[in-house]
């Protein structure tokens, strides 16, 4: 009876914590790639590969998340950094090109919104697809 008992936990543990309320996770070198229901998993993991390719997923960790916008059919973006980076100009020139790369190269040229965000995703600046 203990080792039922001690398997739903085990079940209902893994349930629980299989997904985190960043949106389920994939995982590509050590990055990190998160999406939400709002996306298929087929995009999560076309994102994660062109990150591979394109050598952003590599040796330093870093985390990302995918979801899209119902209101305006965008790809919200999100990629966690610093909080001077969302402040500067020329990292804000590398997100601009990086989001219009990631748009032509991965999206089939749909519009992506860069979000710069802290380690919790939450959005310190927002490079709008234009």
């Amino acid at each position: 009876m203990k080792a039922l008992q001690l398997l739903l936990c085990l079940i209902v543990f893994l349930l629980l914590f299989s997904c985190s309320e960043y949106g389920k996770k994939l995982q590509y070198d050590k990055t990190e790639v998160y999406y939400t229901d709002l996306v298929e998993k087929e995009e999560a993991e076309k994102l994660g590969d062109f990150l591979v390719s394109s050598k952003f997923a590599g040796e330093n960790e870093k985390s990302v998340q995918l979801s899209k916008n119902k209101e305006n059919n965008h790809y919200p973006f999100r990629m966690v950094t610093t909080t001077d980076a969302a402040e500067s100009e020329t990292y804000e020139a590398i997100f601009k090109m990086y989001a219009q790369q990631l748009s032509d190269s991965v999206f089939n040229k749909q519009p992506l919104d860069f979000h710069v965000c802290d380690n919790t995703f939450q959005t310190l600046k927002v490079i709008t697809f234009k």
